[in-house]
């Protein structure tokens, strides 16, 4: 489960430090190109709504076999 945002701002003003003015203007372009197709940075509360789709109650054992049974639920008689 993602708890929280995997980088702090406190970090990313640590990398921005770091960064050659080439990566800087390569990250601009970046993210002018993004917010001109209309992508928008991750926000971390949906992905936890997201990541909850599995009971806390059941093991990582059932977890695998229901992956196993889903994915062999999709196969043909003629697949391996």
């Amino acid at each position: 489960m993602v708890t929280s945002n995997p980088v702090t701002d406190q970090e990313e003003d640590v990398l921005a430090a770091k960064r050659t003015p080439e990566q800087r203007e390569a990250l601009a372009r970046l993210l002018k190109s993004a917010e001109e197709q209309g992508i928008k940075p991750l926000d971390w509360d949906a992905i936890r709504s997201k990541a909850d789709f599995w009971p806390e109650d059941e093991s990582i054992d059932e977890f695998i076999a229901t992956i196993n049974e889903w994915r062999s639920e999709g196969r043909g008689e003629d697949s391996p």
